[in-house]
């Protein structure tokens, strides 16, 4: 699972989170901050974390597609006509083999 995909999930629970820090923020340094102002910090508070978590997975499947695009020459395999690509050393399909049975062998060499 994606970063942005769990914060997106949990969007409502961040969002309390940050409201009841500003909150205890404002009990502990001794200021009242007024509802304006908290529903905007708060609001503010959870796009960016929103934002820099979108930026963070983009950034990571980028990553990765360019270090997969290199190593794909290593994982192609073609046997047979058939080409794997970048599957064949995961994938038990590319381990399946045909043999004819021995009777029908026996017959074409005659």
């Amino acid at each position: 699972m994606a970063v942005s995909d769990a914060v997106v999930g949990n969007l409502t629970t961040i969002y309390v989170a940050v409201i009841a820090g500003i909150k205890a923020y404002g009990v502990v340094s001794g200021r009242s901050f007024g509802g304006f102002f908290v529903l905007l910090a708060s609001t503010v508070v959870v796009c960016l974390i929103l934002v820099l978590t979108l930026t963070w997975d983009v950034s990571r499947k980028a990553t990765y597609a360019v270090t997969s695009r290199d190593d794909a020459e290593v994982h192609e395999s073609c046997k047979g006509g058939i080409c794997w690509h970048g599957v064949a050393v995961r994938s038990s399909a590319s381990r399946v083999r045909f043999r004819l049975p021995e009777q029908l062998v026996s017959y074409g060499s005659s």
